[in-house]
């Protein structure tokens, strides 16, 4: 009878210091997507990455245009033989229709090499330039992250909170839990967005 007292009174008493410590909490929450979206370095991050990439992606647009007018002039050339070997070809001899042919064949497949290697370039370079565009993204939006973890971090030791959550994790919370407008306000503006020419 004595050890069911002593449980009992153990257990009691560790339900109410479970109680007082969970009283102890003070748990707000954020919308870490909101905060990232309406960031204020976003647009000029997001502006200034455009600016530094757009001459590559200028670059090669015009490279690409460059293979679409060899592949339109190989076309033509290609046809162009054609067309002159089926206007001669009533006065020609099978043999010298024969080799005009393979004349013919010899400089498509040297057309096609040389426009398949010049794809092959263009492709490698939008391959690298997307790894460095990814690259630098994955930079600026990490930038972004630890900004809003670093104002959120002094905001909650400022005001006491022991935890803070983000929106998309919580189910019930009490009016006034709700932190992100306030570190959204503390977050500092360090990018200067660029001046519109």
């Amino acid at each position: 009878m004595k050890n069911v007292l002593k449980i009992t009174a153990l257990s009691l008493s560790l339900a109410l210091a479970s109680g007082f410590a969970a009283a102890d909490e003070n748990i707000a929450f954020i919308n870490a997507g909101y905060l990232f979206q309406n960031h204020p370095d976003r647009q000029a991050i997001a502006d200034q990455l455009d600016a530094e990439l757009k001459p590559t992606v200028d670059q090669l647009a015009a490279s690409k245009k460059d293979i679409d007018g060899k592949i339109v002039e190989a076309r033509k050339k290609v046809e162009a033989k054609v067309a002159e070997l089926q206007k001669d070809a009533p006065r020609l001899r099978q043999a010298e229709i024969q080799k005009r042919e393979e004349e013919i064949n010899k400089l498509g497949a040297s057309e096609d090499a040389e426009i398949t290697k010049l794809m092959q370039e263009h492709d490698k370079k939008v391959q690298e330039f997307q790894a460095e565009s990814d690259k630098r993204q994955t930079e600026a939006r990490a930038k972004l992250l630890e900004s809003i973890q670093v104002a959120t971090n002094n905001l909650a030791k400022a005001k006491g909170y022991t935890y803070v959550l983000d929106a998309n994790s919580v189910v019930f919370a009490v009016d006034g839990k709700d932190i992100t407008e306030e570190v959204l306000k503390s977050i500092p503006a360090t990018v200067k967005a660029q001046e519109k020419k």
